[in-house]
């Protein structure tokens, strides 16, 4: 207690007991997740094997390790040291293992697993051993964490000849079959399937269960995968790699990731990705299902595996590919394109580190994650760059008729008949005369049932559009209009005050905020004759007031992007009848493609868009100086969900091409002067000329 009279002097901090109990709650969530901090102090022990072993009880857990083992007193100051800076120093194991664990304190694990830990270890045969028991039940009091007495012993042990054995007796909690499987599943994902971890395995006792004792080791099934991708991305970011599917190989060499000006600052990674196809069709190629499995079996074991694991050094950096920890948000990016984007249940995917070639990819404090800097956001960015090349090859090579939507789609069941052919055939024989005009119909059935799925997709997908900008477009209104009547009493409060100085620093601010609403109110009246009830209606314009409306449209985006731009167009103005939005819309996808790609690729350039008569009707080219389309691609850039833009959706050209029919066709040309990207708009029906 301070005398009456103290002004100034010193103190020291110190920690409650209980500290320890509080440090291995908030740092370690739950029992799997403790085990296997244990299991990562015994390969930092260099141990080459380490056994978890279950009583028949499950009252009581034992972690034995054929490590080097510690003497006593590496014992007094690394065990009864948190914090310990010996990892921290020394960084290798004396095996030359990088150490796991540097921040001095998963032994915290043994008390979030049970109330009393007895240590045992030895450092060779015919040492001394030490014992030491640490009720943790002391620490749960009042008293001080340097009041607590902690008894050790130099003894004998004489079934234990170099290693380390941790006894934990009256485990906190009574584990379930769920807790089981899941320490099961995180021991198997542990060590990284890149085989950076030699000479270690890990052993699993539980008498209740058989058929989670044994190695650890992940199912068959995961050596299955139906794709495979794998490679490599360098310092730069450049990723060389492979696909695998089958027999099938697609390489990929010197492939630049992310655009110009973006930082690539993560460090060099290696990366492999194993997905599958969960619909039965998909399941039923796989060698598992050939030998008996179930499809609820396999999807069983996909749900309890997938997920994009972080290695760093050989071990798995958690919560990282954990069940239900979709840290990349690939469900999200499946449910806004489904027939094309792989959800988090289909990959089982690894990215490996290290502490030397990635110190920007650092722990949390509370050792679970990583910080969330500029270097994770590389990697995030750079991970699904690599995993759209398996989206777009998958999506390729998966038959069209036998996607999961299209299976799903009931609306047009009644219109298979191909089980009526079959019968057909079974009771009038192959030859029969009407058995082939059965067959001759199911085929045309079968084509235009196709070609109605195709049209109605589109009218579904351009209903879904059209709705969205009425309901922009009607509720935009109503907050901007409340807006400028506030900014109405606010200048009018203004004038009436007599501080001058504020009335002197605040005008600018009004005046800033009365041109942002300018822009949102033209905004909104640009977007105004394209909603729903005068979206298809002709009227006659300009060509080219149209097209200078696009390019002022993204007038923040080309500043931004150090765009410039040319409109050509004749004296003569060009004037036609037609619906405004169509026009409106294929031109805005085009503009769109072109800023992307010189913005993103090429830091910049130049967009020309040339509007001219034909014999009949009228045509606009929109040509660029960018990287082009590869020839390999300029057949597939009007399908849907094709896109070489990493988060594409696919939709901008065949989009176009839908709204274009009635009027043209729009086509992609290589004899425009910039040499980038060239499209031509062509309208030659139904324009008014």
């Amino acid at each position: 207690m301070a005398e009456p009279n103290e002004r100034s002097g010193t103190a020291r901090l110190r920690p409650r007991a209980r500290l320890v109990g509080l440090m291995g709650e908030d740092l370690i969530s739950d029992e799997p997740v403790a085990v296997v901090e244990l299991v990562k102090n015994a390969y930092d022990a260099d141990a080459s094997d380490v056994t978890v072993s279950f009583d028949s009880e499950q009252s009581r857990i034992v972690v034995e390790d054929d490590g080097h083992g510690m003497d006593l007193d590496t014992v007094r100051t690394a065990w009864f040291e948190l914090g310990t800076v010996q990892k921290l120093d020394a960084r290798r194991s004396p095996g030359g293992r990088i150490y796991q664990g540097a921040k001095g304190i998963g032994r915290l694990a043994s008390a979030r697993l049970a109330e009393s830990l007895l240590l045992e270890t030895r450092t060779h045969p015919g040492a001394d051993g030490v014992s030491v028991l640490f009720e943790w039940g002391q620490f749960d009091g009042a008293a001080y964490l340097d009041e607590i007495e902690i008894a050790w012993e130099v003894t004998e042990i004489p079934d234990l000849s170099q290693g380390t054995r941790l006894t934990l007796n009256r485990l906190r909690k009574d584990w379930s079959d769920d807790d089981f499987e899941a320490l099961y599943s995180r021991l198997s994902r542990l060590i990284s399937p890149f085989d950076d971890v030699g000479n270690f395995g890990i052993d699993l006792l539980i008498p209740a269960h058989t058929d989670w004792s044994g190695p650890v080791q992940p199912p068959q099934l995961l050596e299955e995968p139906r794709y495979l991708l794998r490679g490599d991305v360098d310092e730069r970011g450049q990723f060389n790699g492979e696909i695998q599917h089958g027999r099938e190989h697609v390489d990929f060499r010197n492939r630049r990731l992310g655009g110009v000006g973006d930082v690539f600052d993560c460090g060099p990674f290696s990366i492999e990705v194993r997905a599958w196809d969960r619909d039965p069709a998909g399941l039923d190629l796989l060698p598992a299902r050939m030998m008996g499995m179930g499809i609820r079996e396999i999807r069983r074991i996909l749900d309890t595996y997938s997920g994009v694991s972080i290695y760093r050094d050989g071990f798995r950096v958690y919560p990282y590919g954990q069940r239900g920890t979709d840290w990349l948000n690939l469900d999200h990016r499946s449910r806004q394109l489904p027939v094309k984007r792989l959800a988090n249940n289909q990959v089982v995917a690894v990215i490996r580190i290290s502490r030397e070639s990635n110190p920007g990819l650092r722990d949390r404090s509370n050792r679970e994650g990583m910080v969330l800097n500029s270097e994770h956001a590389t990697l995030e960015r750079s991970f699904k760059e690599i995993l759209s090349l398996l989206e777009e090859y998958r999506y390729e090579v998966r038959p069209r008729r036998k996607t999961a939507r299209q299976q799903e789609v009931s609306l047009f069941e009644p219109f298979d008949i191909a089980d009526g052919v079959a019968e057909a055939r079974t009771t009038l024989g192959p030859d029969h005369s009407t058995t082939a005009l059965i067959t001759r119909l199911e085929e045309q059935v079968s084509s235009g049932v196709s070609q109605v799925q195709e049209v109605f997709s589109r009218l579904l997908m351009s209903a879904g559009l059209g709705q969205m900008v009425d309901m922009v477009i009607h509720e935009i209104g109503a907050p901007l209009g409340k807006i400028s009547r506030q900014l109405v009493l606010v200048e009018r409060a203004l004038a009436d005050t007599s501080d001058a100085a504020t009335s002197q620093r605040i005008e600018p601010m009004i005046g800033s905020i009365k041109g942002w609403l300018e822009q949102l109110q033209n905004l909104r009246l640009r977007l105004d004759p394209h909603t729903a009830g005068r979206r298809g209606r002709a009227t006659t314009f300009d060509v080219r007031d149209e097209v200078e409306d696009t390019f002022s449209l993204y007038g923040a985006l080309l500043d931004a992007y150090g765009v410039t731009y040319q409109i050509r167009s004749p004296a003569e103005p060009i004037k036609v009848r037609m619906a405004r939005s169509a026009l409106s819309q294929v031109l805005a996808n085009l503009v769109d493609n072109s800023i992307y790609w010189l913005g993103r690729a090429s830091g910049g350039g130049k967009i020309i868009a040339d509007a001219r008569r034909r014999d009949s009707g009228f045509s606009v080219t929109v040509a660029d100086d960018g990287p082009g389309v590869q020839p390999e691609d300029r057949q597939k850039i009007f399908e849907p969900y094709f896109s070489r833009k990493p988060n594409g959706v696919g939709l901008g050209l065949y989009i176009s091409r839908l709204v274009i029919e009635p009027y043209g066709r729009l086509i992609y040309r290589d004899d425009c002067d910039l040499g980038g990207a060239c499209f031509e708009a062509i309208f030659e029906r139904d324009v008014g000329l």
